[in-house]
């Protein structure tokens, strides 16, 4: 009997894959509120009856460099690290996530769809100009092939630049 033997650095790299894909997953169904209009630090401030020279005065700021840093960050120009000294003297949390819109295999198999797809299509072309043609059902098993062998490849394979 044979026994294909796996290689231990492969595991490994599969085991972490499988672990970042997890915590990815996870913020999936994390739902995050809207930003408000006024943004999060002048809307906390405000609800807390807190005035922006109040704030400053916490912070060692004046009220104007308050009324800065609370319009860059409707802008979107805040550092995190000034956004984290405002949560801070506001007595909140501040929580950075990236939240997949969808689920990290989804992302990987629609990817993996696309170029394949586009392989495919390639090939079709060339067979089409030699006066060859394969069925329906062979392309689409032959697209799930494609699509397989560039998911097990990963990384570099899934996440090239293909031109159009």
């Amino acid at each position: 009997m044979y026994f294909m033997r796996s290689n231990p650095k492969s595991t490994v790299k599969k085991t972490v894959m499988h672990q970042y894909r997890a915590i990815a997953n996870s913020a999936v169904e994390f739902r995050l509120f809207t930003k408000p209009k006024e943004g999060w630090v002048r809307t906390i401030r405000s609800a807390l009856g807190m005035s922006g020279s109040q704030l400053g005065e916490r912070m060692g700021f004046s009220r104007n460099r308050i009324s800065v840093l609370e319009r860059k960050e409707v802008e979107g120009d805040i550092t995190l690290n000034q956004l984290q000294g405002l949560a801070e003297q506001l007595n909140c949390d501040l929580t950075y996530a990236l939240v997949p819109r969808k689920p990290i295999e989804d992302i990987i198999d629609g990817r993996a769809t696309e170029i394949a797809s586009r392989s495919l299509d390639a090939n079709s072309q060339n067979m089409f100009l030699e006066d060859q043609t394969i069925s329906g059902e062979a392309q689409i098993r032959l697209l799930n092939q494609i699509k397989e062998q560039i998911i097990e490849s990963g990384g570099r394979a899934l996440w090239k630049n293909i031109k159009e």
